[in-house]
């Protein structure tokens, strides 16, 4: 008589990236980091403040009243810019001329693994 082992329960497998929306997340970063290049060439520096100050300012709130955010990119009812996830994006000056730009990630929580950032 043999004797059949019997199944093993497996943990279950960590959701996995996905590459693609990671690959656009990306793209929308660095849209938006040529977006505020754009603008420090008009304004002489990043605009500052809150991400809603920052789209204000991108909007044309701004000393020159230029209009540098496309009206395609999404926006919660605060009036930030938010990723691919419905996520506000996370602006960070760094000097002058170079702003860190962090998207959450899939899973919607700010320093994690999974975020996208440029800077």
């Amino acid at each position: 008589m043999s004797v059949v082992p019997a199944p093993q329960a497996h943990a279950p497998l960590p959701l996995q990236p996905d590459a693609g929306v990671e690959n656009e997340a990306a793209s929308d970063l660095e849209r938006i980091t040529i977006m505020l290049r754009d603008y420090r060439t008009i304004a002489g520096d990043n605009p500052i403040g809150s991400n809603a100050e920052i789209v204000q300012a991108l909007s044309g709130d701004n000393p020159r009243q230029a209009k540098i955010l496309p009206d395609d990119l999404p926006r919660n009812s605060s009036g930030e810019l938010v990723d691919r996830w419905g996520t506000p994006y996370f602006f960070h000056q760094l000097s002058r001329n170079s702003m860190e730009i962090r998207s959450a990630g899939a899973d919607r929580r700010m320093w994690t693994s999974d975020d996208v950032f440029t800077r």
